[in-house]
């Protein structure tokens, strides 16, 4: 009997040379790209509301693929994210993704303990957000890993072990269309005590 939410048993390679004209896009974007593809094979649709969908990576995606995978579905009018950190490529592809209108809003709550550990990755964010008032970054002592998104058509949560980063190994997800749960990981955002 198939499944009619995942299709586990099929698995092809996808060739790169797909994406050759897409040449503007950044090469951290373009591997996602690729992964979406691989994600798109097993998670045939979005959640429907207060539906839950348990999932389970093996370095094939990671948290930031799931932000390519709802753009695809329509604009993102707000993404509200939790990360412990953030570098360059994930800091280029936010605004690669905000600067083509394909996001609207972002706001990351990003730990400040990276001001210490990374004065030069603030510095160059500090930079790019000057001239783009709908993407603020919050610093506090975070270690969540929550993207929450408004759509056109529901309220998204995406939580679990994954960072944003390409060492992603064995992680899991919960990714749901649940207003109530997205009401109460926004406190993440509305209640943190910022530093």
């Amino acid at each position: 009997m198939q499944n009619k939410y995942f299709d586990i048993t099929e698995k092809k390679t996808v060739s790169k040379k797909e994406n050759s004209s897409d040449h503007h896009i950044a090469k951290y974007l373009l591997a996602h790209y690729e992964k979406i593809k691989n994600l798109d094979k097993d998670l045939k649709r979005l959640p429907s509301a207060d539906e839950f969908f348990f999932l389970q990576s093996d370095v094939q995606f990671n948290a930031f693929t799931f932000i390519l995978f709802m753009s695809k579905y329509g604009r993102i009018k707000k993404l509200h994210a939790t990360t412990y950190s953030i570098n360059r490529k994930v800091i280029d592809a936010l605004i690669q993704l905000y600067d083509k209108g394909q996001i609207e809003q972002i706001e990351v709550l990003v730990s400040d303990s990276l001001k210490s550990r990374n004065p030069s990755v603030i510095d160059y964010l500090n930079a790019q957000l000057l001239h783009r008032p709908n993407f603020k970054i919050k610093y506090t002592w975070v270690h969540a890993k929550v993207s929450l998104m408004e759509t056109d058509h529901g309220y998204y949560v995406i939580e679990g072990s994954g960072n944003w980063a390409a060492n992603a190994q064995y992680e899991q997800y919960l990714f749901t269309q649940s207003k109530g749960l997205y009401d109460f990981r926004m406190k993440l955002f509305t209640e943190s005590k910022l530093r």
